[in-house]
């Protein structure tokens, strides 16, 4: 048994049971429409570019509440936002469960997103201030385990119960399971912070508000369309510029939102690019195989959910197994072989066609999503432990950030790709230049798994202890 800062004894293996609970609840509902949308379309009368905002707002609003995740964490105790963040997720739930329109639904999705997006690094803070430098490997691969799980499992899952009843069903089982882990919640969490007041600066907020948005936004247009306009493009750019805005003034506070002294660690900025190319290999993969499958090879939703199970159970096992690993052999290593699996996994993509075998199809996707659990959450935590200690919140919260971000980008560009593919090579006939569409988009991630392998080499061969 532990003691946390009231003096208050708990148990470590429940405490974790309990966050990470919530955050399964919350990644779930990042995937869970993505079988749903064509119901919701019938049933409320809307188009598909209509119903996609259901998934893109959703992303949306959680890459805006990332960077505010360090001031929460400073300010309130973690028992007190946990249950918060729970209560506002489960509500945003039922909002969208009774929802009579679609602007209605549109709303619980964005109050569901507030949450999760405060949620996901909030849990990450937990697990850094449960367990010492040398053992958060295996903290947050357990914690991978779970971001990468629910995910992966989302659309397969509500296949399944699509297949009985209709959309309501996937926000009813939202509101029930973050209910109950809401109402455990009062019994089990903890405050492990020591709060730290300060005021939260109102420029700094807009200013990541517009910037974060806008190049979020731009990312996600883009993957809904598959090109880059006018409109994209200058909001991409306003993005920036806001960004840039957003990190001088950090710079200037005394109290920051997000302080910038982080990416003065090289250990922190190289650990930060590789889990984010990592980010944008999984989210890109798992947007372009189920199209691949769906729109080369003719399966159903729930044939291509039952087909990535086998990625997402091996997921399940693999997390806890690299972050163990990990304690023991340092990060270069770990990160290495993550990259040669990923490496492994992508190049025989380049050769899918009309008649790819189903079973060769579903390993490959399996052994990239392996190498991924050797990379993600290893690398953010090489990057937190060479912080100081004071830092790790506002670590977290600009590595989770770029993270986002690079997930947006993923699912942009392999759109984007598989579009340009087709375009270039119309004349080969719609379905040929729709596999080297898909080509396209495959060697696109051949060569960011390369990169990242590159990179890997330049990590510290040791577990990188703490600054003081």
């Amino acid at each position: 048994m532990s003691k946390d800062i009231n003096g208050e004894t708990y148990s470590q293996k429940i405490l974790m049971e309990i966050v990470l609970s919530g955050a399964f609840v919350a990644l779930l509902a990042e995937t869970f429409l993505n079988n749903g949308l064509t119901t919701i379309m019938k049933s409320l009368q809307v188009s598909q570019a209509t119903a996609q905002w259901l998934s893109t707002a959703y992303q949306l609003v959680m890459g805006l509440m990332i960077p505010l995740s360090a001031w929460v964490f400073n300010n309130f105790k973690t028992k007190d936002s946990y249950k918060g963040m729970l209560a506002i997720f489960t509500f945003g739930s039922f909002v969208c469960f009774i929802a009579p329109n679609f602007a209605i639904l549109l709303v619980g999705r964005i109050i569901e997103a507030i949450a999760a997006g405060a949620l996901m690094p909030f849990i990450q803070n937990i697990v850094l201030a449960l367990f010492p430098p040398e053992k958060r490997g295996l903290g947050l691969g357990i914690t991978g385990l779970v971001i990468a799980f629910a995910p992966a499992t989302g659309p397969s899952i509500a296949g399944l119960l699509l297949k009985f009843f209709n959309w309501r069903i996937l926000f009813l089982v939202l509101s029930v399971l973050s209910g109950i882990v809401f109402l455990i919640s009062f019994s089990y969490s903890r405050t492990l912070n020591k709060v730290h007041r300060s005021k939260l600066d109102f420029l700094s907020l807009l200013w990541s508000t517009i910037g974060f948005g806008g190049l979020l936004y731009a990312f996600s247009a883009i993957g809904n369309s598959g090109r880059i306009d006018l409109v994209e493009t200058i909001t991409f750019i306003v993005g920036i510029i806001f960004i840039a805005l957003f990190c001088i003034r950090q710079n200037h506070l005394t109290k920051p939102v997000v302080s910038m002294k982080v990416f003065k660690n090289g250990i922190f900025n190289l650990s930060t690019i590789l889990s984010t190319l990592s980010n944008f290999a999984m989210l890109g993969i798992e947007l372009i195989i189920p199209l691949y499958l769906q729109n080369v090879r003719g399966l159903s939703a729930l044939d291509t959910g039952l087909i990535l199970i086998p990625g997402a159970v091996l997921t399940g096992i693999f997390n806890p197994v690299a972050g163990v690993i990990f304690d023991k052999i340092g990060a270069r290593k770990v990160s290495v072989i993550g990259f040669v699996l990923l490496t492994l996994g992508t190049v025989p993509m380049l050769t899918f066609g009309t008649e790819t075998n189903i079973i060769w199809i579903m390993s490959l996707y399996a052994l990239r999503l392996v190498g991924i659990t050797f990379i993600t959450m290893n690398d953010f935590t090489a990057g937190i432990n060479a912080l100081n200690p004071r830092l790790k919140a506002h670590g977290n919260a600009a590595s989770s950030t770029v993270r986002q971000i690079g997930s947006s980008l993923g699912t942009a560009l392999s759109i984007t790709m598989v579009t340009l593919g087709m375009n270039f090579n119309h004349n080969l006939g719609k379905m040929s230049s729709l596999v080297v569409g898909y080509h396209w988009a495959f060697m696109m991630m051949t060569i960011v798994a390369i990169i990242g392998l590159v990179l890997s080499f330049w990590l510290p061969k040791k577990v990188q202890k703490a600054t003081k």
